[in-house]
C-alpha cells in the first residue's frame, strides 16, 4: 500500500474539511475522484462515511470492507466499520457490531469510543452486566465522559439500583448541568427512592423545556408512532418493543405538553401511561386526547381501561369471576397532622378495626412495583416501624391471602395479555412471602426450574381449566392491548390475584444456558408485544 503523495494529502484534507462541514455531496465527489486514482484505505473509509450520509448504504458497505481489507489492523477504520454495522439498530446488526468493537479493543484497549459504543450496543441487546463493564472501562480512561456516565446511570435505573442511578445522574449534571436526559433520569430515580419533592424539581428541569422526544427511524419514508407517556415513571416499558426499522417515534410527557396544543402528526397512537395509582393526572390527560368512536388511526391501550387497574379499583373489576379471588384493598389516607409514625400507627390501628381488617395484613405505597415499599404486618405492634419505611400521603392496605403452597413454597405466576391473547412469562418459586423472580431461588433449585418449564410449555394443563377460565374472563374485563397478571393458585386450584395492570415488564432470560427453556415463551410474547407497534 503506497502512501499518499503530497498533492493527494492536500486534496484529501480538503475533502475531509468538506465532510466535517456537512457538505456530503461535494466531499463524496472529491473523495471519489481520489479513490479512482489511489484506493488508499483512509480515502475508502471516508468515502464510505460520505456515502452513509447520502443514504448510499450498499456503496458505503463496499468501501468500508475494502478499507478493512487493505488495513485490517487499523483500530480507526475497524471502528468506522463497527459503527456502520450498528446503524440499523436490530439485534442482529448490533451483535455483528459488537464483534467488531471487540476487535478494535484487541488492537487498541484504550479506544474510548469503542468502549462506549460497545456498551451502548450491549444495553440494546439486553447484556446489561457486560454493558456495565464496558462503561466502567470507558470511565477508567475518561472519568468525566458524559455518554458513559449517562448510559451507566440508565443501566442502574433499569436494574432498580436507584441510589446508584441517582448518584450517577448527579455526576452527569456536574459535567453537563443542562442535559435534559440526566434531569429526567434523576427525577425517576429520586421518585423511586421516595424523594418526591426532588423528583418534581428535576421533572420540571427535564421535561419543562422539551416535553416531546423524537427518535428517528432508520429510513426516510416511515410511519410515525406517537407514544403518550407520563413524566412520573409509571409507564409501560415500551423501549424494548420499538423497531426503528419500521417507524419514527415521538414520545410526549403529557404533564408538560400544552393541553391546548394539537397532537403531532402520527400513524399509530399508543398510550404508555400504565400505572393508574402513580399517574392519575397523565391518564386523565391521555383520556382527553384519546380518539372517540371510529378512527382511521389505530390506537392501543385505552387509558380508560388502564384507569380501572388501580389496585383499589381492580377488586371491583374482578368481582364475581368464578374461581378467582382478589385481596380486599382499601386506601388509608395518612394525615399531615400526625406528629410521629407511632401516632399515625395508632390512628391506622383504629381504622383497621373499623374496616374489619385482621392481622396479618399487607401494606404498600401506591404506585410502586417490584416489591418496593411493600411490607407485611404480623401484628399491630409492627405498624410504627413499617410506616417509617413507607413514603407518600397514603398507603394501601391489603388482606393477606393464603398464598403459601402445601409444600410451604410461595409461587408467583405471570401471564401477559397481548393483543387479546395470553402468554405465559414466568413462574417464580420462593421460600419467602414476597416473591419476585430476581430474588427467588430459581438459580439454585433445578426442581424449581423444572416446574417453571412445565408451566411455560403448557400453561393450560398446568393451571387447570378453572384457573384458565378465570384468567380469560379477567383478560376480557381488562380490555388491555398490553398488560399482565400476577397470581398464584390456592389449594383448590383457584386463582389468587396479586395484580393485573399495564406496567408488567418483559424481562429477557439471562444468557446462561440453564435458562434456555424460558426463551421460546419469552420470544413468542415479545413478538406479540412488538406486533402492537407494527404499522397498520
Amino acid at each position: 500500500m503506497s502512501p499518499l503523495t503530497e498533492e493527494e494529502e492536500i486534496r484529501f484534507h480538503a475533502a475531509l474539511a468538506l465532510l466535517q462541514s456537512g457538505l456530503w455531496l461535494l466531499a463524496h465527489e472529491a473523495l471519489r475522484t481520489l479513490e479512482m486514482h489511489h484506493p488508499h484505505p483512509l480515502i475508502l473509509a471516508n468515502l464510505a462515511l460520505a456515502e452513509e450520509r447520502l443514504g448510499q448504504e450498499n456503496e458505503a458497505r463496499r468501501h468500508h470492507e475494502a478499507a478493512i481489507r487493505l488495513a485490517p489492523d487499523s483500530p480507526g477504520l475497524r471502528f468506522n466499520w463497527a459503527n456502520f454495522l450498528a446503524r440499523p439498530g436490530t439485534r442482529e446488526s448490533l451483535l455483528l457490531a459488537r464483534d467488531q468493537y471487540l476487535a478494535v479493543l484487541t488492537l487498541d484497549p484504550t479506544h474510548l469510543g469503542a468502549w462506549v459504543n460497545l456498551g451502548t450496543g450491549l444495553v440494546s441487546t439486553d447484556h446489561l452486566e457486560a454493558a456495565k463493564t464496558a462503561f466502567h472501562a470507558a470511565l477508567a480512561l475518561d472519568p468525566q465522559h458524559t455518554g458513559a456516565l449517562l448510559n451507566l446511570a440508565h443501566v442502574a435505573l433499569s436494574q432498580q439500583e436507584n441510589e446508584e442511578a441517582a448518584c450517577l445522574f448527579e455526576q452527569v449534571l456536574t459535567v453537563s448541568p443542562d442535559l435534559l436526559d440526566a434531569h429526567r433520569g434523576l427525577a425517576t430515580s429520586a421518585s423511586r427512592l421516595g424523594q418526591e419533592n426532588k423528583a418534581e424539581v428535576h421533572r420540571q428541569l427535564g421535561y419543562g423545556p422539551e416535553p416531546e422526544i423524537f427518535l428517528p427511524g432508520h429510513g426516510s419514508v416511515l410511519p410515525t408512532l406517537l407514544i403518550l407517556a407520563s413524566a412520573a415513571d409509571g409507564n409501560i416499558p415500551w423501549q424494548p418493543l420499538l423497531d426503528r426499522q419500521r417507524h419514527h417515534t415521538r414520545i410526549l410527557a403529557l404533564e408538560f405538553f400544552p393541553e391546548n396544543a394539537p397532537l403531532p402528526p402520527h400513524d399509530l397512537l399508543f398510550n404508555a401511561v400504565g400505572d393508574a395509582d402513580r399517574c392519575p393526572d397523565a391518564l386523565t390527560r391521555a383520556l382527553q386526547r384519546w380518539p372517540q368512536g371510529a378512527s382511521r388511526i389505530p390506537a392501543r391501550n385505552d387509558p380508560q381501561r388502564v384507569q380501572a387497574t388501580a389496585r383499589s379499583r381492580l377488586v371491583r373489576l374482578s368481582a364475581g369471576i368464578p374461581y378467582l379471588r382478589n385481596a380486599r384493598t382499601v386506601e388509608f389516607p395518612r394525615s399531615p397532622q400526625d406528629d410521629s409514625c407511632r401516632e399515625s400507627a395508632h390512628r391506622l390501628e383504629h381504622w383497621l378495626l373499623d374496616q374489619g381488617y385482621h392481622f396479618p395484613l399487607l401494606l404498600r405505597a401506591p404506585g410502586f412495583h417490584g416489591g418496593q415499599y411493600f411490607e407485611r404486618a404480623e401484628r399491630a405492634d409492627d405498624l410504627p416501624v413499617l410506616l417509617e419505611r413507607l413514603p407518600g400521603p397514603s398507603l394501601l392496605v391489603l388482606e393477606c391471602l393464603p398464598t403459601q403452597g402445601q409444600d410451604e413454597i410461595y409461587r408467583k405466576f405471570r401471564i401477559m395479555t397481548l393483543g387479546g391473547n395470553l402468554y405465559p412469562i414466568h413462574l417464580a418459586l420462593s421460600s419467602q412471602w414476597k416473591v419476585h423472580y430476581f430474588s427467588a431461588e430459581m438459580t439454585t433449585r433445578p426442581d424449581f426450574r423444572e416446574e417453571e418449564q412445565a408451566f411455560l410449555e403448557d400453561y393450560r394443563t398446568f393451571l387447570g381449566s378453572s384457573a384458565v377460565s378465570a384468567l380469560e374472563t379477567l383478560q376480557l374485563r381488562l380490555g388491555l392491548d398490553y398488560g399482565g397478571m400476577d397470581f398464584t393458585l390456592d389449594h383448590e386450584g383457584n386463582v389468587l390475584l396479586f395484580e393485573a395492570n399495564a406496567t408488567m415488564v418483559l424481562h429477557p432470560p439471562p444468557e446462561d444456558r440453564i435458562w434456555d427453556y424460558r426463551r421460546p415463551a419469552f420470544e413468542e410474547a415479545l413478538n406479540a408485544a412488538r406486533a402492537l407497534f407494527a404499522p397498520a
